[in-house]
């Protein structure tokens, strides 16, 4: 049995069945399983993103703004880790390879998420004058951390099965 089958201890039912087809995992969006919350609290914060960000770019220009540009790569990243988290909780049960694959996403979306935060703090939170000391490690640094911990991540998920 591969880690999406494993029963936890103290949760007796709501597991899905492996090897059924795509349409039965996506329906199981609408049923109570061990994974509803977690895809839906996902999802739920993914279209709130999107919703904001539309309204956001109403007043804002994205594209053309430079003081913008770093806002966009953040929301970009919140909404990437959110969808690629929703999809591994929603149809990782599928198989062992789904199971892997859509984990490997969900830690690949962590990865985004992070480096986009320290972008963002990057550009928003320092200090005008700390930008030229900083330049050349911050943000090679939080790629760097970002690209450790998608390796740790996925270190753990081969030693735990």
């Amino acid at each position: 049995m591969f880690p999406g089958c494993s029963a936890e201890r103290h949760i007796l039912t709501g597991y899905r069945q492996p090897d059924q087809s795509w349409r039965y995992y996506f329906l199981t969006l609408f049923k109570g399983t061990t994974e509803t919350l977690n895809v839906w609290t996902h999802l739920l914060a993914a279209f709130i993103i999107l919703v904001k960000w539309q309204e956001i770019s109403e007043t804002v220009d994205f594209l053309r703004d430079p003081h913008a540009q770093p806002l966009f790569i953040v929301l970009l990243a919140a909404f990437t880790y959110l969808s690629f988290s929703a999809l591994a909780h929603l149809l990782s049960a599928k198989s062992e390879l789904s199971y892997y694959t859509f984990y490997f996403l969900d830690y690949v979306g962590v990865a985004v998420y992070q480096y986009g935060s320290a972008l963002a703090h990057y550009y928003y939170a320092i200090e005008k004058e700390w930008h030229t000391r900083v330049q050349g490690l911050f943000l090679p640094a939080a790629a760097f951390l970002g690209l450790a911990h998608l390796l740790w991540l996925l270190l753990w998920q081969i030693c735990k099965s």
